[in-house]
């Protein structure tokens, strides 16, 4: 006996829907798999991003990031994300800990070869920074264009170059490095803490001061 997809026989949800957290999330708990396909679209390229920065190893991040998806995808049709804002953080935090528990597995088992004398290293002022660092860029590479994303990851992580980003994409070289300026900029802004903005500037008789 054949079984049929979850949303067979269900109208096609149109891809504006998913756009809000909360219908995104909903959607998922209802079993639409154009949600989840829409969820993937909008964090799988920042959760590549975040697990290769924080692993420097293509091969760890290709595993891990599917099973974030997949994690995260069985989790939301649960209905065990009650606060759809907090939708990014709830992606962080999967991702966070596939990853510091494949750390912890090697840690172990080269714990074995390690001297006791050496002393602890471990910072927790230094890697609750971090973790808030890669909270901020994962919210701000996922809030920025698909468009814009795609070209940022391309270049971050792929290392093309415009020309290369705009034949693949479709566009101009021109047009690839004003959209690149334009959301490297967005996710500075975005990244850096509110100690470290600017002050506001203040127009006084024509001037800036």
């Amino acid at each position: 006996m054949s079984s049929e997809p979850r949303d067979a026989g269900l109208p096609s949800t149109p891809p504006q829907a998913f756009q809000d957290n909360a219908g995104l999330v909903q959607a998922i708990a209802a079993g639409d798999r154009q949600a989840e396909q829409a969820f993937v679209d909008r964090y799988l390229p920042p959760v590549r991003a975040m697990l290769l920065a924080r692993s420097r190893n293509p091969d760890l991040t290709q595993d891990l990031r599917q099973d974030v998806m997949i994690e995260a995808i069985c989790a939301l049709r649960a209905g065990r994300l009650h606060d759809p804002e907090k939708l990014t953080h709830f992606v962080i935090a999967i991702a966070r800990n596939l990853l510091n528990n494949h750390f912890r597995s090697q840690r172990r088992t080269e714990a074995m070869d390690a001297p006791e004398d050496i002393p602890d290293l471990y910072c927790a002022t230094e890697a609750v920074e971090e973790e808030e660092r890669s909270q901020r860029a994962l919210h701000a590479i996922s809030s920025l264009d698909r468009v814009d994303r795609d070209i940022l990851l391309l270049t971050l992580v792929d290392g093309l170059k415009p020309g290369a980003i705009a034949d693949r994409l479709g566009l101009s070289s021109d047009v690839v490095r004003q959209r690149k300026q334009r959301a490297t900029r967005r996710v500075i802004d975005l990244v850096r803490p509110p100690s470290q903005n600017p002050p506001p500037r203040h127009f006084i008789v024509g001037r800036v001061i």
